[in-house]
């Protein structure tokens, strides 16, 4: 039997066909449902459904063809999904470094390729240690959100990932784009990464000696939310360029810092409680730096401990709590 030509529908199903619409010859019946013209070879079908509209015919070589094709499109869609899937695992699980890798597959209780960022921006609390290992304690509630500083202790959680530290890269934190409160005690923090969008309301960080991070660490802060900074054990801290993007905050402390004069904290008309921590400065310098702090519009507490408060009289102290009494509260250790 030839393949057939053409397959259409009858136009009123109701009636068999007799003339072929194509050639006008005669239609021999095969079928209950199928007419063919033997002149073109159009062949006519009638559907058992009237309101059938769409009716196939094919021949045994087409439909194998057919079968062969789609086979090998779905076989084809599998491996270019497959080689998808897991290339899109391997890119996200190398995202992270070795520990912060572990670290994340113990939080979250799952491969690495399945955290997604919606999961990192769960995690609202993160302290990053070296204690015999990277420490993290962290915590998915958010520390502002509590009253009592005991309850909120008893939601973190702490897991230490041994490991070298070329094991760990600082900018993995730019993942985290939760946090509300960030404490980083490895050293470095010009060498971690801030989330480019992030709800940070609080940073603690340590200073060190860098060598390859950039002091670009704090030009990704949001200053509609940054409420609070500490900046600990900066004595080699040199370049303070980035307190321009701390002028919004409303409690700085610094801790070992070299302080010439008091114009570091120009623009800093926001700040309401300063601590100096053990800052180093000239003792004729500590009068003049100190009344340029106590100046400040919107301060109304002032710490001092180490040295640097001692340099100050008895006499000049007593005058300032005096000037300052009922706006300013003053304390020296």
């Amino acid at each position: 039997m030839n393949d057939q030509k053409a397959i259409r529908p009858i136009q009123n199903p109701g009636k068999a066909p007799s003339v072929c619409e194509s050639c006008g010859g005669r239609l021999e019946r095969k079928s209950p449902y199928l007419y063919r013209c033997p002149s073109c070879g159009m062949e006519y079908y009638i559907s058992a459904d009237r309101k059938h509209k769409v009716s196939v015919r094919l021949s045994a070589g087409k439909m194998i063809l057919i079968c062969a094709a789609v086979v090998l499109a779905v076989t084809t869609a599998a491996v270019l999904g497959y080689q998808y899937y897991t290339g899109r695992m391997v890119l996200s699980a190398s995202r992270f470094s070795v520990i912060v890798r572990d670290f994340l597959m113990e939080a979250y209780e799952k491969p690495a390729a399945e955290i997604s960022l919606e999961d990192l921006g769960r995690m609202k609390y993160l302290r990053i240690q070296w204690d015999k290992g990277y420490c993290f304690t962290y915590s998915y509630e958010d520390y502002y959100e509590y009253q009592d500083r005991d309850q909120y202790e008893r939601t973190l959680k702490t897991i230490t990932i041994k490991g070298n530290r070329n094991d760990f890269s600082p900018t993995d934190v730019q993942y985290f784009t939760g946090l509300t409160r960030l404490e980083l005690y490895t050293w470095a923090w010009e060498n971690y990464t801030l989330p480019k969008e992030n709800v940070l309301r609080c940073i603690y960080c340590v200073d060190g000696l860098s060598k390859y991070g950039t002091p670009e660490f704090f030009d990704r802060v949001n200053p509609e939310t940054l409420e609070e900074v500490a900046i600990l054990d900066a004595g080699e801290l040199a370049d303070f360029a980035f307190m321009e993007n701390l002028r919004g905050v409303k409690r700085l402390l610094l801790e070992k810092a070299v302080l010439d004069s008091g114009e570091l904290f120009d623009g800093f008309d926001d700040l309401e409680e300063l601590a100096l921590c053990y800052v180093d400065m000239d003792e004729e310098n500590a009068v003049p730096i100190m009344e340029k702090l106590l100046s400040l519009p919107s301060l109304k507490h002032f710490y001092v401990e180490g040295k640097a408060g001692w340099y100050i009289s008895r006499e000049q102290w007593e005058e300032w709590q005096q000037r300052y009494k009922g706006r300013i509260t003053l304390e020296r250790v």
